[in-house]
């Protein structure tokens, strides 16, 4: 092709036709321009396309982390139950004037509630991903962007309450030691049931100390319900920015 064109040029000096030989140069300029441009469109057509097919994979991974973050509000609520009634339980018998009875009882609901206890941890991986390598710039949907990013920045709100939880319950743990036998409690922990006890297994009937055990429990109780209250807003916030995904992708 190129030597097609050559030729010609060389035809139109030849002959003197210089003013055919402008025109005919302008044109060719012209239709390598044209030929730069559709060029430079098909590229960015295909740029645009693939930047589809990777935002899409995306809103996929979001998704299915939305879904975990769903089962894991849930189960995070059912597992709370437990924790709920062993510390109702341990503190009814502990404030008991005969709590030397039920040892056996107030040592395993001790033990065992720092073993119920969990906490609720969304799924970031896929909004991390996105983050740390600037890929948030391909979300072209507005709504989307704006919730993903409203919905995620949320989610300190819950870290900062298991981080208190967690804090608590090193002070729980604390008091227990106080107030019951260490061997005991290992045996719980490792088999998971309640042990043979006697009085001995209580080591103290030291009012302070007891109530500081009980202090503790229900300072657990308090910041798990704070947290599962906010896993309830966050399950719904999930379930909604889910929806609004499924729909502008139009993703089943």
């Amino acid at each position: 092709m190129i030597k097609f064109f050559r030729n010609i040029r060389k035809k139109l000096i030849t002959e003197g036709k210089t003013f055919n030989y402008l025109k005919y140069a302008i044109g060719e300029i012209v239709l390598v321009v044209i030929g730069i441009l559709i060029a430079l469109q098909i590229n960015n057509w295909n740029e645009a396309q693939n930047e589809k097919k990777i935002e899409l994979g995306y809103m996929k991974n979001v998704l299915e982390d939305l879904k975990a973050d769903d089962l894991i509000y849930s189960n995070y609520k059912k597992s709370n139950i437990d924790v709920y009634n062993t510390i109702d339980s341990l503190v009814i018998y502990l404030n008991k004037p005969d709590r030397i009875k039920f040892t056996s009882k107030t040592s395993y609901w001790a033990r065992m509630m720092t073993v119920k206890f969990t906490r609720a941890q969304p799924v970031e991986r896929t909004y991390e991903q996105m983050k740390s390598s600037g890929q948030l710039k391909l979300i072209k949907n507005q709504k989307v962007t704006n919730g993903i990013s409203k919905y995620y920045n949320s989610l300190s709100e819950l870290k900062q309450y298991n981080e208190a939880a967690i804090l608590w319950l090193a002070d729980y743990l604390k008091s227990v030691g106080k107030v019951f036998d260490g061997e005991v409690l290992l045996k719980i922990l490792k088999e998971r049931k309640e042990q043979k006890t006697d009085a001995s297994t209580l080591i103290t009937e030291d009012k302070a100390i007891i109530n500081e055990l009980i202090a503790s429990a229900q300072y657990i109780y308090g910041v798990v319900k704070l947290s599962e209250t906010v896993c309830d807003k966050k399950q719904k916030e999930a379930l909604d920015l889910m929806n609004l995904i499924k729909k502008e992708y139009q993703i089943d």
